[in-house]
């Protein structure tokens, strides 16, 4: 389970107060030998892959670190628009492009109906008046004009044309403080552009998921007779996909961001067998790695052995001991100081007090087995834990960790 970088570009996109009121996410290739040889190695990627780098990324990174809460622009190829590659993105908060390159045909308009229905907000990328343009408006909420397209006269025009759909409209690629003046005279809403923000690259550690988790997963989820328990196990012994699960079901199906899922278990309910399968093309296009972190039987260990003593102290909270304490040592995953991992992981509240803090039941179990790996404690530092308990716990989580390890190694050389 190799650290890898999640990369995502932004720029602002301001209104006529100056405010800035949303980002628009940027596609930017992830650093690789072959991008460090030529930089325009991204034009070998397609727009749906982008699209859905894009948003791994910007889950990756937490969205409230990228955008503080704005909203988000994403640019979506015919793949996104006609539901191929799901959006997991909060609706409430995400403006979804349709880009310029699209054919707007009945399939496309099919989709944006569906994603509009799903609370996501439309926009026109580089708009232009010509065959399926009233169509489309009657379903996108923004008109992004651009400058570099269409001159400021035409400008006036298109916006004339647009307004009785009730769009807001964006001029985009202001260049120069006349453009900026211009554009608010023509009575533009939101503004993006050189001269008011050039785009900024953000950056930071990020789980790769192996490509054959992701295929053991699909396999598991494409089953007809699908098995809960058996996906509730397989993504157990691999954290990467279960901070995405856990991520995704956090979002909810109509934006309800941050919602309070507790396990690994639990997300699977709240997303549900369709939405589930739904991401696995997503998934699949990812950039992933291969090797196997040497570090993931400590994490493995770590969160077996909170599932196990919570069982005796807390019966209906071990499965949230489990998810919780795997998520506390991510810090040998990626490889950042843990006090960092508050602020890196896009965690739901209750996960976060627990995984990182004391002041809950399962964070201080947590602490104390932190300081069982490192101090070799007295057992008897767990309150309400036999001394022999804790003796078993330990051994039969290191036991579990090492086989779930070796299972993955034997899947690997198969």
């Amino acid at each position: 389970m190799p650290v890898s970088t999640a990369v995502v570009g932004r720029q602002p996109v301001i209104d006529r107060a100056h405010n800035v009121v949303g980002y628009e996410l940027l596609f930017r290739p992830l650093p690789t030998s072959e991008t460090a040889r030529d930089p325009y190695a991204a034009q070998s990627f397609d727009g749906d892959e982008m699209t859905n780098q894009v948003i791994f990324s910007a889950l990756g990174l937490g969205i409230d670190r990228l955008t503080g809460g704005r909203t988000v622009f994403c640019n979506a190829d015919r793949g996104v628009l006609t539901g191929q590659i799901p959006v997991s993105l909060p609706p409430r908060q995400t403006v979804i492009e349709v880009l310029e390159s699209v054919t707007i045909d009945d399939e496309v308009l099919a989709g944006c109906r569906a994603l509009s229905r799903a609370g996501y907000r439309l926009a026109a990328d580089d708009f232009l008046w010509i065959t399926g343009a009233e169509e489309l408006l009657e379903i996108v909420d923004i008109v992004k004009i651009d400058l570099r397209a269409t001159p400021l006269d035409a400008a006036a025009a298109l916006i004339a044309r647009c307004r009785p759909f009730e769009v807001q409209v964006i001029a985009e690629k202001i260049e120069t403080a006349q453009e900026f003046a211009a554009c608010l005279e023509l009575d533009f809403d939101l503004f993006q552009g050189y001269f008011l923000g050039r785009p900024t690259t953000v950056s930071g550690p990020a789980l790769g998921t192996s490509r054959l988790a992701v295929l053991r997963l699909a396999t598991a989820v494409l089953d007809d007779d699908i098995d809960y328990d058996s996906i509730d196990r397989l993504l157990r012994a691999e954290p990467a996909l279960s901070y995405q699960l856990i991520q995704l079901a956090a979002i909810g199906r109509f934006g309800e961001t941050k919602r309070g899922v507790r396990s690994v278990r639990e997300a699977l309910v709240w997303i549900g067998l369709s939405r589930l399968r739904g991401w696995i093309p997503a998934l699949l296009l990812r950039p992933a790695g291969r090797a196997i972190d040497t570090n993931l039987p400590a994490v493995l260990t770590r969160a077996r052995m909170a599932e196990l003593l919570a069982m005796d102290l807390f019966p209906r909270d071990s499965d949230f001991a489990f998810t919780a304490a795997m998520l506390s040592a991510f810090d040998l995953l990626l490889g950042v100081p843990r006090e960092n991992l508050a602020s890196i992981l896009d965690i739901p509240v209750d996960l976060q007090r627990a995984a990182f803090g004391n002041d809950t039941p399962i964070g201080r179990l947590i602490g104390d087995i932190i300081e069982y790996e490192r101090h070799g404690a007295d057992p008897a530092c767990f309150p309400g834990v036999g001394r022999d308990r804790v003796g078993h716990a330990a051994a039969h989580a290191f036991s579990w960790a090492v086989q779930a390890t070796q299972l993955i190694d034997s899947y690997a050389a198969a």
